[in-house]
């Protein structure tokens, strides 16, 4: 069995480095033939070869008797080491997960005496994996006829699987490791397995699918895919709402979400607060949340809205509305309020995650103070301009103004005060 890897060598003895960084090679394992014994039969040596460009001819290592420690801590970041008695060398290995484990799995059939189809490579002629043999890391798909008949390679980083009616992502897919770049726009998808959840991509292209229809969003909450992700295209899938767990993206730079059906955006779309880029045009929208103005945002795209005009029958509910104050604050919006005014930290297992939660997903009141829509009447659409003091290019409809909602922490609020001001100026 040979696997390509990179390789450092450090000699126990001296602690000095035979290699002084890691280098590309090949590392074989095998049966070294021998000479025939006393009873006419042929020995059999398992033997390891290490090829490198320095050493083309190779470094051999007996394995019977000759391993002094192998530590596979961190075999499935791809990392392991193998160490010899004679002579004493630590090999560090840098590897494919799935080749590395396969590697070391080999090793300790041999050792333990066992025949394994992986052992018959006759080690005495085994020579280095040539440079055109490198690992595949990119495969571009355009169609079906295309697709891999014995499965995709382990060592993929980046696949693109375009316009092919793909009707559903294998779960294959979704046990490539080392992916971290994904487009499979322009297909028939409806739904996308929860286990994709399980990598860690940086960029992800769902654009053109018909992931509206169903509406699954279970791969959202995978962890790793929450904390990679950088890129996500959901456009034209026929989303009629946000979907929930995206707010959790905090490393997302860029969401886009043009051609959908989608009439509104969460107050919750602040905890985004590496977003630089949202693309919003060609949907419904009738109004954004005040939250937009808490963002960085480099690039804002709202073209092609359904912008409705500022919201009369609002402003005179607001105004006849009675002074919310008179009835008590819930203990745990209060809490929200004190950790929040403090900037208390907020380990995790300190404080209950739905109170984390709310921290960083409800929506703030013009004066600043953290709200809680409890009731409909708490939330008034398209009551205020929104001045997009913090994106810098904005691209919408110059025929239809931008209003946005917003939510009151109360009545006696500056905020309410100024709000219900103007309102009589306008009903005067």
């Amino acid at each position: 069995m040979k696997i390509l890897c990179e390789v450092q060598v450090v000699n126990r003895s001296t602690q000095a480095n035979k290699t002084p960084r890691a280098v590309k090679s090949t590392l074989a394992i095998g049966y070294k033939q021998s000479a025939k014994d006393a009873n006419g039969n042929t020995k059999k040596e398992l033997e390891m070869v290490l090829f490198s460009g320095q050493n083309k001819t190779g470094n051999r290592y007996k394995v019977k008797d000759n391993i002094h420690a192998v530590h596979t801590k961190f075999v499935l970041d791809g990392k392991a080491t193998i160490g010899f008695l004679q002579p004493p060398d630590n090999l560090l290995i840098k590897c494919d997960p799935i080749q590395l484990k396969g590697f070391l799995q080999t090793l300790k059939l041999g050792m333990d005496g066992k025949d394994a189809i992986n052992l018959r490579l006759n080690i005495a002629a085994a020579t280095a994996i040539p440079q055109k043999a490198q690992p595949q890391v990119r495969m571009v798909i355009s169609k079906r006829s295309e697709y891999p008949i014995k499965g995709f390679p382990r060592t993929l980083k980046s696949l693109t699987i375009n316009n092919s009616q793909l009707v559903k992502l294998s779960f294959e897919i979704c046990t490539l490791r080392n992916l971290t770049k994904l487009d499979v726009s322009g297909n028939k998808l409806t739904k996308i397995p929860a286990e994709l959840g399980r990598l860690a991509l940086t960029s992800l292209h769902l654009g053109s699918n018909l992931l509206g229809e169903q509406n699954d969003w279970c791969w959202l909450r995978g962890t790793k895919l929450s904390q990679s992700l950088g890129e996500l295209d959901l456009s034209g899938n026929g989303l009629t709402y946000f979907p929930p767990p995206l707010v959790k993206f905090e490393a997302l730079v860029s969401l886009n979400l043009n051609n959908n059906l989608l009439s509104r955006l969460p107050f919750a779309i602040r905890r985004l607060h590496a977003l630089r880029k949202l693309y919003v045009c060609s949907n419904k929208l009738e109004s954004l949340p005040s939250a937009v103005e808490d963002l960085r945002i480099d690039l804002l795209d709202v073209w092609g809205n359904c912008f409705k005009e500022f919201n009369a029958d609002a402003a005179q509910q607001m105004s006849q509305q009675k002074a919310a104050s008179n009835s008590p604050q819930p203990l745990w919006l209060l809490a929200a309020r004190a950790v929040d005014k403090h900037k208390l930290p907020l380990p995790a297992g300190s404080v209950p995650a739905v109170l984390i939660d709310l921290i960083c997903e409800a929506p703030r009141c013009p004066c600043g103070e953290l709200c809680y829509a409890q009731r409909k009447e708490d939330l008034f659409q398209r009551v205020v301009q929104p001045k997009f003091t913090s994106i810098k290019n904005l691209t919408y409809s110059r025929e239809h103004q931008i209003y946005a909602d917003v939510v009151l922490c109360g009545s006696s609020c500056s905020a309410s005060v100024q709000l219900k001001e103007l309102f009589r100026i306008i009903f005067s």
